[in-house]
């Protein structure tokens, strides 16, 4: 029995769900393994339940999809895709403080959650998928392999290796890493160079519907002059999910987010539930919450010129990928998927 070759990605987000969609179906004789630090799939695109009612859900990442007119058309076949598959649909909420956007821009949600998408891309590629798998080294085995090593010791070999997390994250790796990095200066320049803000996210779970909400006139709001909150959103109603538990979805300033980064969640939880009072009259404390530390919550400097993926060795593949090297958005993350899977085709 001939043994497939085995891809590993790094990284349930949408980049590396993405990646291994992309990449089955150009190839079908490829093991496809994804492992992830998490506890579930999604990254920063992670769709959160309720404790005490598992159909009370919540993003505390990704909020909607805005897509331009340029990437309207050389994305069509991804969103036409995702509209057919019931897990995205037009915007029909009221959104109040939205910046202005050219013309022709869409704004799209997800009526499942954000999360939807990305089990979607992984149960296309049909990938093993494995969390709790945080890799703490990559080392060069034989001329065709890489051992990767998680850090509670289990390890395994692979022909190619796709990295998509935050470039901080990577940056930490240990193995040939470092020790690829020390041999390009010029690459290791450029991704310490590359910047995320910084935020916490709370979510509001109810288990019926509290009177405060229906004096609300938006579904979700941008505070632009409040030092400690930016984003407010009835998240179900939202997403056009009316008939679901109600669920706030809070996202503090980036200021705030920086500001309070090494401080307990407890702590920055106490100091969000009570100032929301002021921001939301009548406001009712939940019946759970959830607060989320976003070290790396958006990119605000990307590795320069953005080239979607960058190959730190060629073989065996050690790539790199992610909004890290585009923007921090779902097209970003289908530009930089396309090109790590340019990448592995060319060298698997």
């Amino acid at each position: 029995m001939i043994k497939m070759p085995r891809l590993l990605i790094i990284g349930s987000g949408i980049t590396g769900a993405l990646t291994a969609s992309l990449v089955r179906q150009e190839r079908k004789d490829l093991e496809i393994v994804v492992w992830d630090k998490a506890k579930g799939a999604g990254g920063r695109m992670s769709t959160s339940r309720s404790p005490t009612s598992p159909s009370c859900i919540a993003d505390l990442g990704a909020q909607y999809l805005t897509v331009t007119p340029d990437y309207v058309r050389s994305h069509a076949q991804f969103y036409e895709d995702l509209i057919e598959s019931e897990l995205l649909q037009p915007m029909i909420s009221k959104f109040e403080g939205m910046k202005k956007v050219a013309s022709g821009t869409l704004n799209f949600v997800t009526p499942n959650g954000s999360g939807s998408l990305v089990k979607y891309y992984l149960n296309k590629a049909g990938a093993e998928v494995r969390f709790e798998h945080e890799v703490e080294s990559i080392q060069r085995s034989e001329k065709t392999h890489w051992l990767v090593t998680t850090s509670s010791g289990a390890s395994e070999k692979f022909e190619a290796v796709v990295m998509t997390m935050p470039v901080p994250q990577l940056l930490h790796l240990k193995g040939s890493v470092p020790e690829l990095l020390a041999q390009s200066p010029e690459i290791t320049e450029k991704l310490k160079k590359v910047i995320f803000s910084s935020r916490y996210a709370l979510g509001l779970f109810y288990d019926d519907y509290p009177g405060f909400l229906n004096d609300l006139p938006w579904a979700a709001k941008y505070f632009s002059d409040d030092p400690m909150i930016r984003f407010i959103a009835v998240d179900n109603i939202k997403r056009g999910s009316v008939d679901q538990l109600p669920a706030v979805v809070v996202h503090t300033s980036v200021t705030f987010g920086q500001s309070h980064l090494e401080d307990d969640k407890d702590k920055v939880q106490g100091l969000i539930v009570n100032h929301l009072p002021d921001l939301l009259p009548d406001f009712v404390p939940p019946s759970s919450m959830k607060c989320q530390r976003w070290k790396y919550s958006q990119v605000k400097r990307p590795y320069e010129n953005t080239p979607g993926c960058v190959t730190l060795q060629e073989s065996p593949l050690l790539a790199l990928g992610g909004d890290s090297f585009t923007h921090s958005n779902f097209d970003g993350c289908v530009d930089s998927a396309i090109k790590i899977v340019e990448e592995i085709l060319k060298k698997l």
